[in-house]
Formats: structure tokens, sequence, C-alpha cells
């Protein structure tokens, strides 16, 4: 799919919805807004609401910190589709906007937008009450415009799983964000390396904890090298195989295994 193609489905979403979701991963959700699109959305005049998805992964500490900061753009709710926690808020929110704007009996039309991987589809089938929209741990399943039912009164739209790749920085940040499959990073090691910077900024001990390794003051490389120990990520000859701790830690960072809190 081209970026005019993309952003085309992403215009028709929001002037078809009543009210647009966006989906942000609780990890990084900066870095998973898309600020093109809430633009969009604010031109059309459509009310906007930030999801901070995928909460079961970090600290309760971190996602009060992160919707506190989101709070002051627009409205914003935590939610773990995966454990379906957040979810009865999110819709109180959702209704209580829409209340304010749609008359009685009015057909309901709510736009979720997103980066792919953010867990798009698992929120639909959380809001539906129901296993409707196609999910996966890969990225890209959702292919195409696709409507959801939720009730005789209420439909979800949901966007295109693919993001075309644009920018200096576009690989490190669509492999961070799980919308680029590890086997097609051709940088595995800058990905690996911006994973542990993260967690070495917000936390060694969750590192530690997954790895079964003892992080101290040691650097990237004595890190890989510990990790490589750990899980037998060995070349012949017994040295350690970097490139496969590299897509070991990148995998495990996309499917959500790794936390960034403490187990």
């Amino acid at each position: 799919m081209s970026m005019r193609d993309f952003w085309d489905i992403v215009k028709e979403v929001i002037e078809e919805s009543d009210v647009i979701v966006e989906v942000l991963d609780a990890r990084m959700p900066e870095l998973t807004r898309n600020k093109d699109a809430e633009r969009l959305a604010k031109l059309a005049g459509k009310p906007l609401i930030l999801v901070i998805n995928k909460a079961d992964l970090v600290s309760e500490k971190t996602v009060k910190q992160h919707r506190q900061t989101l709070d002051k753009t627009f409205p914003c709710v935590s939610v773990s589709s995966r454990e379906r926690r957040g979810i009865t808020l999110l819709k109180k929110k959702i209704f209580e906007i829409v209340k304010k704007r749609s008359r009685p009996g009015e057909f309901l039309k709510i736009g979720v937008i997103g980066y792919p991987n953010t867990g798009k589809s698992s929120l639909i089938n959380a809001l539906a009450g129901r296993r409707r929209a196609k999910t996966g741990p890969r990225p890209g399943q959702t292919r195409g415009f696709q409507w959801v039912r939720v009730s005789s009164d209420v439909g979800l739209i949901d966007t295109p799983g693919i993001i075309p790749l644009t920018g200096e920085d576009s690989e490190l940040k669509h492999a961070l964000i799980g919308t680029l499959d590890p086997s097609k990073i051709a940088d595995p090691e800058a990905v690996a390396r911006e994973i542990v910077t993260i967690f070495l900024d917000s936390g060694i001990k969750r590192l530690e904890e997954f790895y079964s390794i003892k992080i101290g003051d040691k650097e990237f490389e004595d890190i890989i090298e510990e990790i490589g120990k750990a899980r037998n990520m060995l070349k012949k000859g017994g040295k350690i195989d970097e490139k496969r701790v590299y897509f070991a830690l990148i995998n495990d960072w996309q499917r959500g295994k790794l936390l960034l809190k403490s187990m």
C-alpha cells in the first residue's frame, strides 16, 4: 500500500466516524501516536480519545504517568485488551462524548486508528464483546477498511494494518512499534540497542528478571553477552552469536513477552 492510499483510507475513516479512538502502545505511547491523523480528526471536528493499550505490559505507576501527560492533549483511557481491563471505562467515555453530539436512535460509528501491533483488533474484539476482528502477533494483520458491527446501533471501523515506511529513522521506529517483521530488519543491532536502552532508563530489574542475568553497570555489548550465555546462543567455538541475541530481544519485545514491569 502506498502512503497516499493509506492516508486516503485514514481520511475516509475520520469522515465516516462520529468519534475517533486512537490506540497507543503503553510501552511507548508517544512513539505510537500518529499526530498527523490527530490533526486530521481535529480539522474534521471529530472528538478523539487516546487509548493506552497493553497496560498489562508496564507498571501501574508508568501507566498513570502516561495518562496524566496525554490527558493534557486529548481525553485518555488506559486498557488491557488481553485482560479485558478498562474496557467498560472506555465505553463510558465514548458514549459520554457521543451523547452530546448525536440524536437518539442515530447509528453510532466509532473509527479506530493507530499503528499496527498496538492491539487495535484486540481492542475491537473487547469492545464488541466477542471475537470479531482478526488478531495475531505479527505486524499487518488487518488488510483494509473493515467494519465491525457491535450492535444494531453501534459499529466500529478499523483502519489498515500496514503503514509505508518513510524517514531516516523509519526502520528503528517501525521495528520498535512492531510494524516491521524482525526478519526484514537490516540493522538488528541498532534496534536491540534501543530496546536495552529503554530498560536501562526505566529499570534494569525487569530485563534481569526476564533473562535471568545480572547487569549492574554493564555496557550494551556486555549485556548482549550475558543474555547470549543465559540463553545458550553460541556459535561454534563457544563465542556468543550476537545476531541471534539481537533478534531474540526484538522478538521478545514485539510479542509482548519482555515486560516493562516486575514479574
